[in-house]
């Protein structure tokens, strides 16, 4: 019979911590397009209040992925040498102070200095997002992992357009907002305390992270050695949770898999921009929808972004186990890209706003399939970089956003029938997301950095 003492030495069950941090990430995550989002939604109020010109609002929707853009590497790096707990949340306090900012500012420049600020200080989020997964994941789980955190994203993008129209609805209507009809408009200063709202909300996230997120499980008192097990897996346990090194720069300028993985994000983003900066403007000027109604078409694209990232990070996970990391990472980008494109030429032929939101729809879904593999491939390939890597994969993509509304503006403009000239984009999306398939073919996640 075994004794007292063997009994005592089994191991235990591995504890769920780890499922915890994962949320948490997603919470911010939520947040995080919340804020983005919002802007984009108010924009006929907002140029209504301030007399924006359409030229002017362009500047403003791709100011804000500029900076994100620019601020993508040296957020990853900050991330990585101090630790998601106290940066991430710096990042919170400061984006949501530039969100709530916006409701007291008085002028076009004033706007662009604050979504700039919320830009650049938003650009730290997924990066240490990944550092998150990579630290509390097991390996063969990070597709999904990264997908959940994701999908935060998504469900925040999906509420932005709806939560920010009735809430403006609200402060016009008041007790009479509930049950408004669909042609019913928010006043023009009604975005203000909207953006104030979210502004203190954000705040309130950062104070909830801070407290209850650690850097790792090592330094988690509610994790037990099972799970620091099962996340370490066969993979040795770092000496430091944080990295006291240099941006890994020659590195990454030297790997041709790492650049076809940028251009990935750059096309996948070029179009996806188009859903939360130019759709409610093409779903008004093509198709005549109402402001309530826009908020719900374009929130549909979103949400069905959630479903694309779930299925993709299975997707990838399950190929990476039966084909290997060359090929589990790659067929996902490569596939998403191709049904992007033919939900953007299907728009083209659309005769009305429920058909082209069908179509966006399917853009969506298909954008979100490949966004676990583009993420994994930063953890499979970082190292101690993880951070930093992706950091650089999201400023290229986030270049192509902050592209999208100014040449998909300027295309529609230079046409002097509205309608050929949001067809002639929709065009253009789908040829740049065809090369970005062929890109992603060569995309090798085997290749460690």
């Amino acid at each position: 019979m075994a004794s007292a003492s063997t009994y005592s030495q089994a191991p235990s069950k591995a504890t769920r911590v780890r499922f915890g941090m994962i949320g948490l990430a997603m919470l911010v995550a939520v947040l995080l397009y919340l804020d983005r989002m919002c802007f984009a939604t108010a924009w006929k109020e907002v140029s209504a209040d301030l007399g924006i010109s359409n030229a002017n609002l362009d500047v403003l929707l791709g100011a804000f992925f500029w900076a994100y853009a620019l601020g993508q590497l040296p957020a990853g790096w900050l991330g990585d040498r101090y630790g998601a707990r106290w940066m991430l949340s710096a990042y919170i306090v400061l984006w949501s102070l530039s969100t709530g900012l916006m409701g007291i500012a008085g002028s076009w420049t004033a706007i662009l200095i604050l979504r700039l600020s919320c830009g650049l200080f938003e650009a730290g989020a997924y990066p240490v997002a990944a550092g998150i997964v990579s630290r509390w994941m097991p390996i063969g789980s990070r597709g999904f992992a990264s997908s959940v955190v994701a999908v935060g994203g998504r469900l925040g993008g999906a509420a932005a357009p709806i939560l920010t129209m009735q809430l403006m609805l609200w402060w016009t209507l008041g007790d009479q907002w509930w049950g408004a009809s669909s042609d019913a408009v928010a006043a023009t200063a009604s975005w203000r305390p909207v953006m104030m709202f979210y502004g203190l909300a954000g705040i309130a996230i950062a104070i909830l992270f801070v407290w209850f997120f650690r850097d790792s499980p090592a330094q988690h008192p509610n994790v037990n050695q099972s799970e620091r097990d099962l996340i370490q897996g066969d993979v040795p346990a770092p000496s430091k949770t944080n990295v006291r090194t240099a941006i890994p720069f020659m590195a990454m300028l030297t790997s041709i898999p790492l650049w076809l993985n940028c251009f990935v994000q750059f096309a996948s983003n070029f179009g996806w921009a188009f859903l939360g900066t130019k759709m409610p403007q093409y779903l008004k000027d093509v198709h005549g929808a109402s402001a309530s109604a826009q908020g719900w078409l374009v929130s549909l694209p979103l949400l069905a972004g959630v479903f694309g990232l779930l299925l993709g990070g299975l997707f990838t996970d399950v190929m990476t186990r039966s084909m290997g990391l060359r090929w589990g990472r790659a067929i996902a980008m490569c596939a998403s890209r191709i049904l992007v494109a033919f939900g953007f030429l299907g728009c083209s032929y659309v005769t009305n706003s429920i058909q082209a939101t069908i179509c966006l729809v399917v853009v969506g879904f298909a954008t979100d399939l490949g966004i676990a593999a583009c993420w994994s491939y930063a953890q499979d390939v970082g190292g101690k970089h993880v951070g930093s890597v992706l950091g650089w994969s999201n400023m290229w993509g986030n270049f192509g956003a902050a592209l999208s509304p100014v040449i998909l503006g300027g295309i529609v403009g230079s046409f002097s029938e509205s309608k050929i000239g949001w067809t002639a984009a929709f065009v253009g999306c789908a040829m740049i997301n065809v090369v970005a398939a062929i890109a992603a073919i060569g995309v090798n996640a085997k290749k460690s950095m």
